[in-house]
C-alpha cells in the first residue's frame, strides 16, 4: 500500500467549526450591537484602534480623547489583540461594530472546533462531535455574548482548547515544530484576555509537568519534554512582551496597584451556590427589565457528564476518567465558596473578581465527559446516538439563543460618541471601575470638554487646558504658537504618564503632572515660541516590540526546521456521509432561524404578564409610596452558613414613569428586628441605572453575605427602599417604612462552643456549660453558654433566673424566652451553641442565682447535676466573671 504523505483531512472538524452557526447569526445586526456590559467598551476600542492606527500609529497605548477627552492607557494594560486585530480590519474599511460581530463569530467557531480536536485525540468523531456541542451551547457561551460583550474573553477562551492539546502534544512527542505552535498559541492566550491567562495558568502550572512526567515512563526522557513544553511557554511570553513587559513594570503608575477594596465581600456576592452550578437554562423573560441570563454549567451537561464518567469507566479509561474528574471538580471548588482563601492567596487571583469566568474553562472539561457518555453505546449506535444528543443539546439551548438585550445603533461612530457616552454611563476610560486612570492628582475631573463635538473630526486632538493670559495658536493636533508676557504653568487637557515628551523651539523641556489632578505640564518661558508635544513612548515600550520580534523569529525557525513528521494514523472518517448531512441540516436551520424565527416570531422565547413573572415564587404586591409595587419574590434557599450568601430575587414594578435612582436595602434579621446577620445595599434597582416604566418588571437578585460569627438562629428577610433624592425611605400602605417577607431562613452552623465548666443537663435536650457575670450600674449582667442535645418539644419555654440574697430571699428576678424569644427552643438542633442574655437589678444585694427552665403556668424542667438530680430542679451559682472561651 502506498504511503500517504498529507493525511485525509477530518471532515469532522468542518462539521465542529459549523456547529455554533446556529448561535452565530443572531449576533450579526448590521451596525447594531447588543447592549451588554462590556460591548460598548470594544466597540469603541475597535474605533479607536483603527483611527489611531489611520494616523500612523501601528501599537497605539494611548488614547488621547477617552476619559473625557483627558486620555487613558488602556491599551497598555489590557490585552489587546481582538482590538488590535479589529484595528486592522478597520483599516480594509470593516466598520468597528461588524468587526465586533465578526470575533464573536469566529471566535465561537474557533473554539468549538477546538474542543473537537482535543476530544479527537481519545474519542471516536461523533463523541468529540458532542463535546464540541456542549462548549458551543453552554450557558455560559450564551452568557459571554449576550450579557458581557467582552470579545477578548470570547477569543481567549477560543484559544484555550488549542493551547491544552498542543501542551499534550508537546509533551507527547516533542519537536521543533510543535514547541513553536505551543508558544504561539500561548503568546495569543496572553495578549488576547490576561484574566483567562491566570485562570489557564491555575491548570497549565500542574498539568503540564504531569504531562511530561506520564509521557516519559516509555523513554525515560523527561527532561527533553520538561525543557521543550518549559520553553515553549517561555517563547509564547516573549511574543507577548510588546504587552506583557510595559503592563508589569509600568503597572505602579495607574489605579489599579493600589489594590482592590473589599475584595473579599466582591467574590462572597459573585459566587454561585451549589444548587444554581447546573441550573438549565430558562429562556430569559421580554417582559423583565433585567435579562441576565444565570452563571451555570447547565443541566444538559451536567447529565451528560455524569453518564460519560460511567462511559469512560465502562470502556476501562480510567486515567481519563481520574485527569477529566479532577478538572472538572477543581472547576466547581473554584465557582463556589469554600474556595474564598484559595482566590485571596493565590496571586492575580482574587483581581479578577468574578468567579464566573471559570464557567468558559469548566466547558471545556465538562464537554470532554460529556462526549464520553457516548461511549455508552456501541460503536455503530454511536453516530445515531450524536445525532440525538446534538439535536437534545441545541433544543435545550434555544431559550437563550436570541439577543435579549435591546440593540444599540453605531451606525455613525465618532470620538465624540465615545465622550458622551461616558457622561451618560460614568464609565470613565471604557472601563468598570476606571482602574487604568494614572495615579497622579488629588482629584479626578469630570467635565465635559467645550469643544466635545470637534472630536468627530478631529478625534486625536489635543487641547490646552490652562495658560493664562498667553495667547495660543493651533499649528495642528499637537503643535500650537504659544505668546505670553509672562513665564506661566501651562497645562494640557491630558493626563500626565510616562512617555510624553515635549519640545519649546526644538528644544526639549521637562514635563510634570500638576497636583490638583495630574495633568501633563511644563513650565513656559515668556515670549513667542513653537511648542510640540509627542508621546515616542517610555523605554520599557520601546524594547519590547523588538523582544517580541525576536521571539517571533524564533518560534519561525522551528517552525520550519522540523523534519518530516513520523507517519500517524489517518483520522477516523467514517460516516462521512451524514457528516454533510449534519452540516446542510445545521446552515438550515441557522438560516430559517436568523430569517423568520428570530425576527417574526417569539418561539422558544418568554413574555411574562406584567402582574405575574414566570420565575417568581411567591406574589406579594406590595407599594412602596408611589414609586414602586414589589409584585413579590423567589426564594431559593431556606438555610445559610456563616461567611456564606443567601441569594433572593425581587421583582418590581414601577408604578409611574420614574427618573433618579432607588436605593434598596435587604437584611436577614431577627424576629424583633434588633440584629441583622446580613446585609445588602445597591445604588438603584435593576442592573442599570435607567428610567424605569410601567410597561416592563425588573427581576433583581440581592446576594446578602452572612456574617462570619453569625449564630444559629432563624430569621427573616427585611426590604427597605430609599428615595435617593429625597434621601428618606418609601412608606408602605400601613405607615411603616420595612417590609418582612414571610419565609423563614435558618443560619446554619453550631457556634462557637464554649469550655464546659458546668456538668447540667435539662430535660437531656440541652447542657449548661459556662455561665458568667458581669456588673455595672448596680445591673448584674447574666451570659449562659447553652450546648443542644436535642431540640426541646416546648415551643414555649421560659428561664428563670433569680437573684437571691445571702440567706436564699428573693431579691431580683429576670424570668425570659430563652435568647429573648429570638429563637424558639423548638427549633435549636443537635450540636448548636448558643449564648443567652439575661439582667437582675440590686447587683449589690445579690450573693446567689438560680437558674432553671419551666413551662408557664407548669412545672420546671427537669435538671441533672454531676450526673444527680438538681435541687428543685435549679442551679445555684455565685456571682463570678468566667472565662468561658479560654482553652
Amino acid at each position: 500500500m502506498p504511503r500517504r504523505l498529507l493525511p485525509t483531512f477530518d471532515n469532522g472538524l468542518l462539521l465542529a467549526a459549523l456547529l455554533p452557526l446556529i448561535a452565530i447569526l443572531p449576533t450579526f445586526n448590521g451596525d447594531q450591537v447588543i447592549n451588554t456590559a462590556d460591548g460598548v467598551f470594544h466597540v469603541h476600542r475597535i474605533f479607536a484602534m483603527t483611527t489611531l492606527m489611520q494616523h500612523g500609529d501601528l501599537y497605539p497605548r494611548w488614547i488621547p480623547y477617552f476619559h473625557l477627552g483627558y486620555g487613558y492607557p488602556v491599551f497598555n494594560f489590557y490585552a489587546p489583540l481582538a482590538t488590535w486585530l479589529g484595528g486592522l480590519l478597520g483599516l480594509i474599511g470593516i466598520s468597528a461594530p461588524l468587526a465586533f460581530s465578526l470575533f464573536i463569530a469566529l471566535g465561537w467557531m474557533l473554539g468549538s472546533a477546538g474542543v473537537y480536536q482535543l476530544a479527537r485525540r481519545w474519542l471516536p468523531i461523533p463523541a468529540a462531535l458532542i463535546g464540541a456541542a456542549l462548549w458551543s451551547y453552554a450557558p455560559s457561551a450564551f452568557q459571554g455574548v449576550w450579557n458581557i460583550g467582552s470579545i477578548s474573553q470570547l477569543t481567549a477562551s477560543a484559544f484555550v482548547p488549542w493551547l491544552f492539546l498542543a501542551i499534550i502534544r508537546a509533551a507527547d512527542q516533542p519537536d521543533s515544530r510543535r514547541v513553536s505552535l505551543l508558544g504561539l498559541i500561548f503568546a495569543l492566550i496572553l495578549l488576547a484576555h490576561q484574566p483567562t491567562s491566570v485562570l489557564v495558568g491555575l491548570f497549565v502550572a500542574p498539568g503540564a509537568p504531569l504531562l511530561c512526567l506520564w509521557f516519559a515512563r516509555r523513554d525515560k526522557r523527561w527532561l527533553i519534554r520538561f525543557i521543550a513544553v518549559g520553553g515553549s511557554l517561555l517563547l509564547g511570553a516573549g511574543i507577548a512582551m510588546i504587552f506583557l513587559l510595559p503592563m508589569a513594570l509600568e503597572v505602579s503608575s495607574i489605579q489599579v496597584s493600589k489594590g482592590a477594596t473589599n475584595l473579599a465581600n466582591v467574590l462572597a456576592a459573585s459566587f454561585l451556590q451549589p444548587y444554581q452550578l447546573f441550573l438549565p437554562a430558562s429562556a430569559p423573560d421580554l417582559s423583565d427589565l433585567n435579562r441576565s441570563l444565570p452563571d451555570s454549567l447547565g443541566l444538559i451537561t451536567g447529565v451528560l457528564a455524569a453518564l460519560g464518567l460511567v462511559g469512560l469507566l465502562y470502556r476501562r479509561q480510567f486515567r481519563l476518567a481520574l485527569a477529566w474528574s479532577v478538572c472538572a471538580a477543581f472547576v466547581i471548588f473554584l465557582l463556589l465558596p469554600i474556595s474564598t482563601s484559595f482566590w485571596l492567596t493565590v496571586p492575580l487571583l482574587g483581581q479578577l473578581r468574578f468567579p464566573g469566568r471559570v464557567l468558559r474553562l469548566g466547558a471545556i472539561f465538562f464537554g470532554l465527559l460529556g462526549a464520553s457518555s457516548l461511549l455508552l453505546l456501541p460503536r455503530r449506535w454511536q453516530g445515531w446516538g450524536a445525532g440525538i444528543l446534538g439535536v437534545v443539546i441545541i433544543a435545550t439551548a434555544l431559550p437563550i439563543l436570541y439577543p435579549s438585550h435591546e440593540l444599540l445603533d453605531f451606525s455613525h461612530l465618532s470620538a465624540a460618541d465615545f465622550i458622551r457616552y461616558e457622561q451618560n454611563t460614568y464609565s470613565f476610560g471604557g472601563t468598570s471601575y476606571d482602574e487604568f486612570k494614572p495615579i497622579w492628582g488629588d482629584h479626578v475631573p469630570f467635565d465635559v470638554p467645550s469643544d466635545v463635538d470637534t472630536y468627530v473630526t478631529d478625534p486625536l486632538h489635543i487641547s490646552i487646558k490652562d495658560y493664562g493670559n498667553a495667547t495660543v495658536t493651533r499649528l495642528d493636533d499637537q503643535r500650537f504658537q504659544i505668546s505670553s508676557a509672562q513665564p506661566f504653568e501651562l497645562r494640557f487637557r491630558q493626563f500626565y504618564f510616562p512617555g510624553w515628551a515635549a519640545t519649546i523651539d526644538g528644544q526639549s523641556t521637562d514635563l510634570f503632572p500638576n497636583p490638583e489632578f495630574g495633568l501633563l505640564s511644563l513650565n513656559m518661558p515668556a515670549g513667542d515660541h513653537v511648542l510640540a508635544l509627542s508621546r515616542p513612548g517610555t523605554l520599557v515600550e520601546n524594547i519590547a516590540p523588538w523582544l517580541s520580534l525576536i521571539s517571533v523569529i524564533i518560534a519561525l525557525g522551528l517552525f520550519v526546521k522540523r523534519r518530516t513528521p513520523p507517519l500517524t494514523p489517518l483520522p477516523d472518517t467514517s460516516g462521512r456521509g451524514w457528516g454533510w448531512g449534519v452540516a446542510t441540516t445545521i446552515i438550515l436551520f441557522a438560516l430559517i432561524n436568523r430569517l423568520y424565527i428570530q425576527p417574526q416570531t417569539d418561539w422558544f422565547r418568554l413574555r411574562s404578564p406584567l402582574e405575574n413573572p414566570a420565575a417568581m415564587q411567591m406574589p406579594l404586591h406590595i407599594n412602596f409610596g408611589d414609586a414602586y409595587e414589589l409584585l413579590g419574590y423567589t426564594l431559593n434557599q431556606n438555610t445559610v452558613a456563616p461567611d456564606e450568601t443567601l441569594n433572593v430575587t425581587l421583582y418590581w414594578r414601577a408604578l409611574r414613569p420614574l427618573q433618579g435612582s432607588y436605593a434598596p436595602t435587604v437584611q436577614l434579621v431577627n424576629p424583633s428586628v434588633s440584629e441583622a446577620w446580613g446585609t445588602t445595599s445597591t445604588f438603584f434597582i435593576g442592573a442599570a441605572s435607567i428610567n424605569h416604566q410601567p410597561d416592563t418588571f425588573i427581576s433583581d437578585t440581592y446576594k446578602l453575605p452572612i456574617n462570619a460569627d453569625a449564630p444559629p438562629y432563624i430569621g427573616h428577610i427585611s426590604i427597605q427602599l430609599r428615595d435617593s433624592q429625597a434621601n428618606q425611605m418609601l412608606k408602605l400602605s400601613d405607615g411603616s417604612d420595612r417590609l418582612i417577607l414571610p419565609a423563614s431562613v435558618r443560619i446554619t452552623g453550631n457556634g462557637i462552643a464554649a469550655m464546659k465548666q458546668l456538668n447540667v443537663s435539662i430535660a437531656n435536650s440541652v447542657e449548661l456549660w459556662c455561665a458568667s457575670t458581669t456588673s455595672a450600674d448596680n445591673k448584674l449582667t447574666l451570659a449562659l453558654y447553652w450546648h443542644v442535645l436535642a431540640p426541646l418539644p416546648q415551643p414555649d419555654l421560659r428561664v428563670f433566673v433569680h437573684g437571691l440574697d445571702a440567706s436564699g430571699q428573693l431579691i431580683s428576678q429576670g424570668d425570659a424566652p430563652p435568647l429573648g424569644g429570638q429563637y424558639s427552643p423548638a427549633d435549636w438542633l443537635a450540636g448548636q451553641n448558643l449564648v443567652d442574655h439575661y439582667s437582675l437589678a440590686d447587683a449589690d444585694k445579690i450573693s446567689k442565682i438560680a437558674i432553671g427552665m419551666f413551662i408557664p403556668d407548669g412545672a420546671p424542667l427537669p435538671m441533672m447535676q454531676d450526673g444527680q438530680p438538681a435541687p428543685n430542679n435549679s442551679l445555684i451559682l455565685s456571682p463570678t466573671e468566667a472565662d468561658c472561651y479560654s482553652r
